[in-house]
């Protein structure tokens, strides 16, 4: 049957610690998820298939060895996770402010092979104060390129900021994450 798959799946992301993440020196910060209306501190993992941000909608989702995966309301898995799992997910929402905490996001950007298209993108995310930009892949045929840019963002809000000014840029036609 599947479900030995699905738990070499999630026990191979098990490493990923979102508590790790966080520097530990400061605890005053207060980027915690609440499962099911009050449970605060457990212990949870962002899943990768959707890498959720602070800010996003979000479920959690009871793991075979006992943590929480949290998956964005639109995760590509959601539906499949809902049929096939329902008694595993649980309510969650984001408590408190996501200060310093940064989430390394993937944008797919296609476009006109414009001479300066890529200067202009990563122009437009290096003056946008709070995000990074960690990694850009280009790939480019028959006057269309495809790019990959990975960029590090707080939270949603910025996020779309970045992206509606992505949108703008000259033979930029889509703009995805």
């Amino acid at each position: 049957s599947n479900d030995t798959h699905d738990d070499i799946v999630y026990r191979s992301a098990e490493g990923y610690n979102l508590q790790n993440v966080v520097d530990e020196s400061t605890t005053s910060k207060e980027d915690v998820l609440v499962i099911d209306q009050d449970l605060k501190g457990l212990d949870f993992k962002l899943a990768r298939c959707c890498s959720p941000i602070y800010g996003d909608d979000v479920f959690g989702f009871v793991t075979v060895s006992g943590g929480i995966k949290v998956h964005r309301i639109d995760c590509p898995n959601a539906n499949q996770m809902r049929d096939r799992f329902g008694y595993r997910i649980v309510k969650a929402r984001w408590a408190g402010k996501s200060e310093g905490t940064q989430y390394p996001i993937t944008l797919r950007v296609v476009g006109h092979d414009d001479i300066g298209i890529v200067t202009n993108i990563t122009s437009i995310i290096s003056k946008e104060n709070g995000i990074t930009l960690r990694s850009i892949g280009i790939n480019s045929h028959d006057g269309l390129f495809s790019g990959t840019l990975t960029v590090m963002v707080g939270d949603t809000g910025r996020l779309e900021a970045l992206i509606k000014k992505m949108r703008t840029v000259k033979g930029v036609k889509q703009v995805t994450r």
